[in-house]
């Protein structure tokens, strides 16, 4: 499921920090636990667990979509006498969905601070955005970077290789990522594993690099892409891309995927 937050900031200049992912992620948590400590406690500390061995949270959300934003003095500000958007998704409703939105009606306040900047938002409206009907291809856009790696033998020990758009090996580190996802989900793999994830010169990817817990001591720097995509095969593959979102990190704000026309 898939809701969309309209948000109004109670101070006349309102900004969030360049590198906000984090701090919207730990907003989030502040959401759930109004509702259920217990199991924002769960989400936050473990997770899912899929066949892999991995923990996974099964939740993302988009990039904001502020109006008028403008850079300055290392934090981005926009209009605040208009609302802010973000969405915010997950398969999983008992759990997530249902303890986010009652954290909602809790307290409709939402803060976003980080690296000296603090902005408070009311949420205004919150609306369920309908589900897509899902095909054997589709065309769809990034709402949020993608990021997707391996790990990598290197002088210094293992480090994560992130894939950039066209390299080989990018649409088999999704698929087995969206499998795992699915086999949490569902509790069964699919039986239709079939998935492509294709983009062109046309679909205009660009890179991106976003500092995770910046000004702290685990910082971490990740390298992402947003672009147009094309996927073909199984459409229950592709729902769950739309719910959970395509990679990893989608907890942290990435991988947020739309249906697009173009």
């Amino acid at each position: 499921m898939r809701i969309k937050l309209c948000l109004l900031s109670d101070r006349h200049n309102a900004a969030v920090p360049v590198n906000y992912q984090y701090p919207v992620s730990a907003a989030i948590y502040k959401i759930l636990n109004q509702a259920s400590p217990e199991y924002t406690a769960f989400l936050h500390d473990k997770g899912y667990p899929a066949p892999s061995g991995r923990l996974m949270k099964l939740f993302t959300f988009s990039k904001l979509t502020i109006p008028h934003a403008r850079f300055e003095n290392g934090a981005l500000f926009g209009d605040s006498r208009q609302t802010w958007r973000l969405f915010v998704g997950s398969p999983m409703l008992e759990d997530f969905v249902e303890n986010f939105v009652l954290g909602i009606f809790h307290s409709s306040m939402i803060e976003i601070a980080g690296q000296g900047v603090k902005s408070r938002f009311q949420v205004v409206q919150v609306e369920s955005v309908q589900k897509p009907e899902f095909r054997e291809e589709m065309r769809f856009k990034c709402l949020s970077p993608m990021v997707i790696s391996r790990p990598e033998d290197r002088e210094h020990g293992r480090m994560p290789h992130y894939y950039r758009p066209f390299e080989e090996g990018l649409n088999e580190a999704l698929r087995k990522n969206l499998l795992q996802k699915y086999r949490i989900i569902h509790n069964a793999f699919p039986q239709n594993e079939a998935f492509e994830f294709q983009i062109t010169e046309k679909d205009n990817p660009r890179s991106k690099k976003i500092t995770i817990k910046e000004g702290t001591p685990g910082a971490t720097e990740l390298k992402a892409f947003e672009t147009y995509f094309t996927l073909r095969g199984a459409p229950e593959l592709m729902e769950v891309a739309w719910e959970c979102g395509l990679g990893e990190h989608n907890s942290q704000g990435f991988g947020m995927v739309e249906v697009t026309i173009r």
